[in-house]
């Protein structure tokens, strides 16, 4: 006995719940340096409403409108309340059961049963009614484990809203950043087929009064066209992205679609980054804080499943009234009762208990897996995107310089091709490559806001971090 007593005791200590893993985190990220030199005279954003930084009235409304309506928030919310539902349930078995149970039963005995005449009344009436209950003692706390995981799956689910929160503002934001970019991409486009417009009629003058080639003619028309070709593409695009983010602020099509009548510029900001250690993504993150409460709730779910080799202790019992007779129905003289308390121990189960700690133990290392992958995912994710901006802004300050060097150019090449000094291939290769030159800079400069929300979206941004 006492020896079992041991065992027990050990089996017991074997049960404790996982720990979370060691993950060695770097103490800074590699872009420190450069975050501190472009934030030396600014404080940091609020990372919780890092819109607001931008100060774009139509982007901030489009972004609260989203947190407040949109599809997949709104479903990530109702599935708090699934896995409430799912803890009460598990909860609800630490409690004991009561039923309320009543019946009627009339039965005709057989009168051939013996040689006797009389073998009692030839019809019974049976009534009955009162309680019953059942009630497993959870002495070993294989209930308490399985409820402490349900209640662990709700705070997951809790992170997941989060990290849906967080995505979708990153994902609206960019979309916007996206509508006002095409925008300035199709003023452009419009810009330089008033400027080609304006060399074709130079050109066909020039033509007719003998000075040059038909070929400058063709050569001004093609690029005219090509000019032309450009705005559908553009234009389809900048509806589609619009559609997409209708859907994302939960709205029609063309009730959005009137919001962007008026071309705007895109809204730039100074970066101003609340880094911080890399060890507060463990916190920041929904999506890590949602791998390590899966990752707790299937270690206690490996608990409870050892503690299934311990005796199992259950007390039911049963108060009725019970009688033949209806008129001495619910009298003290029709009660009756009994309480049981039963007591089980596993013997041979065939190996389902081996199997089933085997199955939540797989379940558990996947899950810690899953928790050091979000956690190496969210560090690479915040330096990809601190990369990406910086990286971002050297390519905008050299696009600058080209779009600058090639509207000198243009402008140049026109007067010498006018003075008969350069050929006109000249004044058609710079208006290609300045149009061409614009247009990458536009989106360049969409790049750049864009990484910037990936470093507050991978920073846990768009949610109030928590302690």
């Amino acid at each position: 006995m006492k020896k079992a007593i041991i065992l027990l005791l050990l089996v017991l200590t074997g049960c404790r719940p996982c720990s979370t893993p060691d993950i060695c985190l770097p103490c800074t990220y590699m872009q420190e340096e450069s975050v501190k030199t472009c934030m030396s005279d600014l404080p940091e954003a609020n990372l919780a409403c890092w819109w607001e930084q931008f100060d774009d009235p139509l982007l901030i409304s489009l972004i609260e409108k989203g947190i407040c309506c949109n599809y997949d928030l709104a479903l990530a919310r109702e599935k708090i309340c699934e896995a409430r539902a799912v803890f009460q349930a598990d909860y609800s078995i630490l409690f004991p059961w009561v039923d309320g149970t009543a019946g009627f039963s009339r039965t005709r005995n057989s009168q051939t049963l013996s040689e006797a005449e009389f073998t009692g009344g030839k019809f019974v009436n049976y009534y009955q009614t009162g309680f019953d209950s059942l009630w497993e003692v959870d002495l070993f706390g294989k209930n308490q484990d399985r409820a402490r995981a349900a209640c662990l799956d709700v705070a997951a689910q809790e992170a997941q809203v989060r990290d849906v929160h967080v995505s979708i503002t990153s994902e609206i934001a960019v979309n916007y950043f996206r509508i006002r970019t095409l925008q300035e991409r199709i003023e452009i486009t419009k810009k330089h087929i008033i400027a080609e417009t304006e060399l074709l009629n130079l050109v066909t003058d020039r033509y007719e009064a003998g000075l040059i080639s038909q070929l400058n003619v063709y050569l001004t028309e093609g690029l005219l066209k090509q000019r032309y070709s450009n705005l559908p593409a553009l234009e389809a695009e900048f509806y589609k992205t619009v559609f997409a983010l209708a859907v994302l602020v939960r709205e029609l099509p063309e009730t959005l679609v009137g919001s962007f009548c008026e071309t705007e510029k895109l809204p730039c900001t100074t970066a101003r980054f609340p880094l911080g250690f890399p060890s507060e993504l463990l916190c920041r993150r929904g999506d890590v804080r949602e791998a390590e409460f899966k990752m707790r709730a299937a270690g206690a779910r490996v608990i409870s499943a050892r503690k299934e080799f311990f005796p199992t202790l259950s007390l039911s019992s049963l108060y009725t009234y019970a009688t033949g007779f209806f008129t001495q129905w619910m009298k003290p003289a029709s009660r009756q009762w009994y309480a049981t308390p039963s007591i089980t121990l596993p013997i041979f189960h065939g190996g389902e208990i081996l199997s089933h700690i085997a199955f939540e133990t797989s379940i558990q290392k996947q899950a810690v897996l899953e928790y050091e992958k979000r956690v190496l995912v969210a560090v690479k994710e915040v330096e990809s995107a601190l990369v990406g901006y910086f990286q971002e802004g050297e390519r905008i300050n050299a696009l600058i310089e080209e779009v600058t060097a090639y509207r000198e150019a243009r402008g140049l090449s026109v007067n010498l091709f006018t003075g008969g000094m350069v050929d006109f291939l000249y004044v058609i290769d710079a208006e290609r490559d300045l149009y061409i030159a614009e247009i990458e800079l536009a989106g360049s400069k969409e790049d750049l806001m864009t990484q910037l929300v990936a470093v507050y979206k991978s920073l846990g941004g768009g949610w109030e971090c928590c302690d």
